[in-house]
């Protein structure tokens, strides 16, 4: 095994997750650390964790805490230079792993280092993007931009694979349930390093199931997250709120009339979250 594999603990956080763990897993390489912190899974993703892999250390929450908050159990149960956040749909290689702890010596200031994520296909994906504070004044579409051809700085990049050295205290906000937290993260580290020599495969979506309820969770979510980001950032919140419920109403509306039975959930959801973060309800769903 590669030296530098013994230097990073990996740290991934389930729920419902054990389609996508079962993929995780067969590409982690053999000998390398794992943390699973597993948040209450109604199905058998402990189990197929434990079977696959009887050396990893699996911490059973008796709750869903939320993405931020589990990756933080998990943090806490490092014990190497390295943590290396993953999602349960990436796909870790040596290679990979090997060359993001390369660019974070290369790179010792930065406190978060990124790979470029590849999709189901392989081709790379723009999985980083200046602060949700920054891009409304930036083009909505970004095919035009060139791809990086070394190391750079990004405002944010997505928390589907990020590493960082947990001796520096660096943790997820829990008040984020979901979303919007990677985000946070990034903007609190002061940025982060994107490697696009190193690549990951990122099968998005996956990691946890795709009932209407599911849709109608994350679709919330997303909506009170983004508004909690922007009122802890400065970001301009109370006017986003309503803006938000106006165009999530419209939407609802429109997809109701046209029988669109999915969209119809999702924007219920966002609408839902939306009214819940301007009536000051801080709990999560």
């Amino acid at each position: 095994m590669d030296s530098s594999l013994s230097r990073v603990t990996v740290v991934t956080v389930t729920w419902a997750s054990e389609g996508a763990m079962r993929g995780f897993l067969a590409a982690l390489p053999p000998g390398v650390a794992l943390v699973v912190v597993d948040n209450a899974s109604p199905d058998g993703t402990v189990a197929a964790v434990r079977a696959a892999r009887p050396g990893a250390v699996v911490v059973e929450n008796g709750t869903n805490l939320g993405f931020g908050a589990g990756c933080n159990r998990g943090l806490d149960r490092v014990g190497t230079e390295f943590a290396l956040l993953a999602n349960p749909d990436a796909r870790l290689t040596a290679a990979a792993i090997a060359g993001l702890v390369a660019a974070a010596e290369a790179h010792p200031a930065a406190r978060l280092v990124a790979p470029l994520i590849l999709d189901g296909e392989g081709r790379p994906v723009r999985s980083w993007n200046a602060s949700h504070l920054r891009r409304g004044g930036m083009p909505g579409r970004r095919e035009g931009e060139p791809w990086p051809a070394g190391p750079f700085c990004a405002d944010y990049a997505s928390g589907a694979c990020l590493l960082l050295r947990p001796r520096e205290g660096l943790r997820f906000d829990e008040r984020f349930f979901l979303f919007y937290e990677d985000d946070d993260l990034c903007l609190r580290a002061g940025g982060v390093l994107v490697e696009p020599a190193v690549g990951v495969a990122h099968e998005g979506g996956r990691s946890s199931g795709g009932s209407a309820r599911v849709t109608w969770r994350k679709a919330w979510h997303m909506a009170w997250s983004r508004l909690l980001f922007l009122q802890l950032h400065g970001g301009g919140a109370g006017r986003e709120a309503w803006r938000m419920a106006g165009r999530h109403a419209g939407k609802l509306l429109g997809h109701a009339v046209t029988l669109r039975a999915r969209k119809v959930v999702a924007d219920a959801g966002a609408l839902a979250g939306t009214l819940a973060w301007i009536g000051g309800r801080r709990r999560a769903v």
